[in-house]
């Protein structure tokens, strides 16, 4: 009798396995067949030989050694001018042009290949917060450009300022002994906190609980980008539901600590201009706020400018977390060969002292030493490795090389691949901290103005991707660019910093997750407050 039940679980199992199998290659097939776009015979797919299909080995390798797949797809077709095709996440197909096709794509207006539906289709956000509205509409982002950029240098008093304090709490003070930490985690606190002084303002921007959930909406972001990307299309909608579940709660704790901010802000909005004065701040969120007023009324409640908040400071908390931690495991490993950290530290003095310890764009321009370790950990160690992704907006359009791609086609340029061509770079996968202020020193064109080759960090082009390119390059890069030199300034002239025993002088490593490099989430180093005269 025992026997029997136990048969009849199996079967009852077996046939519900078999049901779901079933469905499931159901569900493969009709994707397959009614939702995947058909690109020409002469659009050749990378290790395909021919063939109108990927199999499922190469499919695979896109998850598992996408390194090697970029670096195939970029020698065998991108380097000699011509188009293919890539495997994406889930059933996706990227379509990849040449390195040569940079004034060709950036150069395409917007209802011909489009920055924000492809923005929209990686991040997908429709369906895990809720509005695409955020990319294909980032007034937030506009603002960065049209209005922050404007006043960085008095930014950056402010940022400054809260760096030092970030710092100093969670690197201690301690002189006589070492610390241990993770890299990456304190580095995301640091950022997040001198990221949200100039986005919030004070007391806000040392609220733990908001810095945290801000921090963990940018990890589900990413999250919710990549789960919601392995769906089938028709598959999204139904599930959203469930795939907005984790950012729904993160967004509603961001909501409870900024409400009584957000509630202060308008009330000072609602001033007339003469009751105002000069006590209107000059962050992110009150040119947000003044933005919505006038030109997006229908986004004037705490919901939508959560969002938004939310938003910009996944932009400000997420890339600039993974490139100071890279940077910082890069200085270490770089150091006993280049003498890294010495020459910065001469560097960040000089400078300093030249400028009466005030940090203005000319102070950042004679960092050219700093400017060289931040852009080859960018060519190296960037998150994402495509750039320039776009939309086909309309039938048939055309590429250099004679290729016809259909409406709803994604283009991109391969990024990594082409920041580490042995034909540009000596020896282009290992990092040489000094590499571009050497190259700026051998254009002819010296000191903090060098830049005719387009070599400094903020600088972008074919063969340096991490910003885009053109008229939707990063608009945040240059404070950015401040943000990192300060962090690598304080660092290196406040504190002594060394690898763990455990990691016998070895640099930990980035990780690929599909296309996307992750730094060394577990890295570790032990820093020491510096006793300075």
């Amino acid at each position: 009798m025992a026997s029997w039940s136990s048969f009849t679980v199996f079967w009852s199992v077996f046939q519900n396995v078999v049901v779901d199998v079933v469905l499931l290659v159901a569900a493969l097939y009709f994707s397959s067949r009614f939702f995947t776009l058909h690109y020409p015979p002469n659009l050749p797919r990378v290790r395909e030989n021919g063939k109108t299909r990927f199999s499922l080995r190469t499919r695979w390798a896109y998850y598992t050694d996408c390194a090697n797949l970029f670096r195939e797809a970029y020698d065998t077709y991108s380097k000699h001018g011509k188009t293919c095709l890539i495997p994406g996440l889930g059933f996706r197909n990227e379509v990849i042009v040449s390195s040569t096709s940079l004034r060709w794509i950036t150069s395409q207006p917007d209802h011909v290949l489009s920055a924000y539906e492809g923005f929209r289709n990686i991040d997908q956000l429709e369906y895990h917060t809720g509005s695409h509205t955020l990319v294909t509409d980032p007034w937030q982002g506009m603002l960065v450009k049209r209005d922050m950029n404007r006043i960085l240098e008095r930014l950056v008093i402010v940022l400054n300022d809260e760096l030092q304090y970030a710092f100093d709490t969670r690197f201690g003070t301690n002189v006589d002994g070492w610390t241990e930490i993770n890299v990456y985690k304190t580095m995301k606190c640091i950022v997040a906190q001198g990221s949200s002084r100039f986005t919030v303002g004070l007391p806000l921007c040392r609220n733990e609980a908001y810095l945290k959930s801000s921090s963990k909406f940018g990890d589900n972001f990413v999250m919710g980008a990549g789960a919601v990307g392995l769906l089938p299309k028709f598959l999204r909608p139904l599930l959203s539901p469930l795939t907005m579940l984790p950012n729904k709660f993160t967004i509603r704790n961001i909501k409870r600590e900024f409400k009584p901010l957000y509630e202060q802000r308008m009330k000072l909005l609602q001033r007339s201009a003469d009751e105002k004065g000069n006590d209107e701040p000059t962050d992110h969120l009150q040119m947000m706020l003044r933005y919505a007023q006038t030109d997006r009324p229908s986004e004037v409640n705490l919901d939508s400018i959560t969002l938004r908040l939310a938003i910009a400071n996944f932009g400000a908390y997420h890339q600039t977390s993974i490139a100071i931690t890279n940077i910082i495991f890069n200085i270490l490993a770089s150091d006993p060969e280049y003498h890294t950290i010495s020459v910065l530290r001469d560097e960040v003095s000089s400078v300093l002292q030249d400028s009466a310890q005030a940090w203005t764009k000319s102070t950042i321009a004679k960092m050219t030493h700093t400017d060289s370790v931040l852009r080859e950990t960018l060519r190296l160690n960037s998150f994402g490795n495509r750039g320039l992704i776009r939309k086909v907006m309309v039938d048939d359009l055309r590429t250099e090389d004679g290729v016809l791609l259909p409406k709803g086609a994604m283009v991109s340029m391969l990024a990594h691949p082409a920041q580490s061509d042995a034909a540009v770079y000596d020896h282009p996968l290992k990092f040489d901290p000094f590499r571009f202020s050497r190259m700026r020193e051998e254009s002819g064109v010296p000191g903090p103005d060098a830049d005719a080759p387009g070599l400094t960090f903020v600088s972008t082009g074919a063969r340096f991707l991490p910003f885009g390119h053109g008229r939707h390059a990063c608009p945040g890069r240059f404070l950015v660019d401040f943000e990192l030199k300060m962090l690598v300034a304080y660092l290196v002239a406040n504190y002594d910093f060394a690898f763990v025993d455990a990691d016998q002088g070895r640099r930990p490593e980035t990780v690929w997750m599909a296309e996307a490099m992750f730094p060394p989430a577990k890295g570790k180093m032990k820093v020491r407050r510096r006793r300075v005269l």
